[in-house]
């Protein structure tokens, strides 16, 4: 390791025409970091750089030194590419990493979840769940995504819009349900290439919630209860 980190400084130190100093790194998310420091680059890269070839130094280079877009496509190409290389964290892993916060000042989304999975699912669901952050939005809100499910770390988020008095329980708690059918119905792709995120049998089975024509009924009426609602950022 040693050994390939140094040519590859000096490849880079050539085509900079600078000193740098290099770090290799094992990271899942970010593949390169760089700084200028007086006359010296400083550089953070993936394991993966080791063994580039010409072209995507070169291109590493004009990136580093002008921030040249074309050299930004032809490294994000390499980096997918090699995304093999890539340590993968387990979900448990991943979740380690998030702060979870499912209990709100009006609702506890880890007892609704947990209610949820009992009812409908036998227990099956193996899944977190926290309020999200409050995006940070100027002016009124034009929509609000009111839930999301990531299937890499297994990690439902909701909205902090919902933890309101005024929202009823049945309506966060169809909210929770839907993104927990996400655990069950994966995104694929459809029959025209596309992603599909939500598939027929998961719009069939969201069905099966207890007060879904309620809730669809209440969101139809008060959507602008939510669109205006004041959450402050963490």
């Amino acid at each position: 390791m040693k050994v390939w980190r140094r040519v590859l400084e000096r490849r880079l130190r050539t085509r900079l025409r600078a000193k740098v100093a290099l770090e290799i790194h094992d990271n899942t998310h970010t593949m390169l970091t760089f700084q200028r420091q007086r006359a010296m680059w400083r550089l953070r890269l993936h394991h993966m750089f080791l063994v580039a070839p010409d072209d995507v130094v070169q291109a590493l280079a004009s990136f580093v030194r002008k921030g040249d877009p074309d050299a930004s496509v032809l490294l994000d190409k390499f980096i997918e590419r090699n995304r093999v290389y890539i340590r993968r964290l387990s979900p448990a892993q991943m979740r380690k990493r998030i702060r979870l916060e499912p209990v709100g000042q009006h609702h506890d989304l880890e007892r609704i979840y947990a209610r949820l999975n009992e009812r409908y699912f036998e227990g099956r669901i193996d899944a977190a769940i926290t309020y999200g952050p409050a995006p940070r939005v100027k002016g009124p809100r034009k929509s609000i995504k009111m839930g999301s499910y990531s299937a890499d770390s297994k990690v439902i988020r909701i909205h902090p819009a919902l933890d309101q008095p005024v929202v009823p329980r049945y309506f966060v708690e169809w909210i929770v349900f839907h993104e927990m059918l996400h655990h069950v119905y994966r995104t694929r792709k459809g029959e025209d290439g596309r992603r599909c995120i939500h598939p027929p049998e998961l719009m069939e089975h969201e069905k099966q919630f207890h007060d879904y024509a309620r809730a669809l009924a209440w969101e139809r009426e008060n959507l602008d209860l939510l669109l205006r609602a004041r959450v402050t950022p963490a």
